[in-house]
């Protein structure tokens, strides 16, 4: 009977004890839980950004990227001073929102990089490099697919100024010539001289083709038999120039020889040249006529920079644009002070 008793107990117990278990167990895992989660720092909140563009953030490492770029194009070796770095980042700041306000424009109108097109103007930057292309994302330490990023927008832009800006100007014939009229300064020539050359890879060979031409060959036969200059085909004759466009040692020579003399040797990096002025023509004005097509560019392109300064300041004026100032990047790094603002608020570029 004892014995029974004590069985009961046991049992009692037993059961107890494993009914307590149970209830302990879930506390136990929560308890772990909470304390595993404790021992970890909680997670910074985000940075605010810099700037909205319509509701578009431009963050603080996106503005920081910039500002070091800018920096490192200033080529200072001296660190800037504070008025300095203030106006930098200024510049920085409104060259990134014109940049978002001009993205967000291309996209209200479609606009788009195709694949095709980006491939072609890659391979126009390819063979501008050569072989060194390659290098730049090698060795040159640049990222290809930054830079294709970067590539990719830079057309996209080019695309949206050409035809939101560009494509709307025109240039009358009356206006290119009054242009002209009033700068014609600006179209007047110096000095010019024609010369023809025969271009050899060595020395000994040019000393033996200039015993030739002094005994009495004629140079533009010479010229179009022996030189590698890619004008060879018409005789040497590189038409026109004036100072400044060869090397000083060319332009030294041509320039002190009589019309229809030939050179000595002279040396460049292209290798080992004979020259032969075949003309010569004094400084002074040029007839509208004689620059027409060069007016107009110049007119043109003066007219597309003012009305991008237009289009721009117009886009800027419909976005929204909120600034959060002090910006980041100096020693003043926290956020201080926010504008909501149209583009009264956005500092000019200086």
């Amino acid at each position: 009977m004892i014995r029974l008793c004590f069985s009961s107990v046991l049992s009692t117990q037993h059961f107890l004890l494993r009914e307590a278990l149970r209830g302990l167990l879930p506390l136990i895992v929560i308890l772990s839980f909470i304390a595993a989660c404790g021992s970890e720092k909680p997670s910074p909140p985000p940075a605010p950004a810099v700037a909205t563009v319509n509701g578009q953030s431009i963050d603080i490492e996106e503005f920081e990227k910039a500002l070091r770029e800018e920096t490192a194009l200033a080529k200072r070796e001296t660190p800037l001073k504070r008025e300095e770095t203030e106006s930098l980042k200024e510049e920085v700041l409104d060259n990134l929102i014109r940049e978002r306000i001009m993205v967000q424009r291309a996209r209200d109108l479609s606009l788009s990089i195709g694949d095709a097109e980006f491939a072609a103007r890659m391979e126009e930057i390819r063979k501008d490099y050569n072989d060194q292309f390659d290098k730049l994302f090698g060795e040159g330490g640049i990222s290809l697919p930054e830079w294709k990023e970067a590539l990719r927008k830079r057309m996209l832009l080019e695309k949206l100024i050409a035809l939101d800006v560009n494509a709307k100007i025109q240039v009358a014939d009356e206006e290119a010539e009054r242009y002209y009229n009033d700068h014609r300064k600006t179209y007047a020539t110096d000095r010019r001289v024609r010369v023809a050359q025969i271009v050899l890879p060595d020395r000994d060979r040019a000393q033996g083709i200039l015993k030739r031409l002094k005994a009495g060959e004629d140079f533009d036969k010479v010229a179009r038999e022996v030189s590698i200059g890619p004008e060879a085909t018409r005789g040497g004759d590189l038409g026109f120039f004036e100072r400044g466009v060869m090397p000083e040692a060319i332009d030294r020579m041509v320039f002190s020889l009589p019309v229809g003399k030939v050179s000595r040797v002279v040396q460049s990096p292209y290798g080992f040249h004979i020259f032969k002025v075949l003309g010569q023509a004094e400084a002074g004005g040029r007839k509208f006529a004689d620059v027409r097509e060069k007016v107009i560019a110049d007119l043109r392109k003066q007219k597309e920079a003012e009305a991008y300064q237009i289009w721009i300041e117009g886009l800027k004026a419909k976005a929204a644009i909120r600034i959060n100032r002090p910006l980041p990047g100096g020693a003043a790094s926290t956020i201080a002070e926010t504008k909501d603002t149209h583009p009264s608020a956005v500092p000019e570029k200086r």
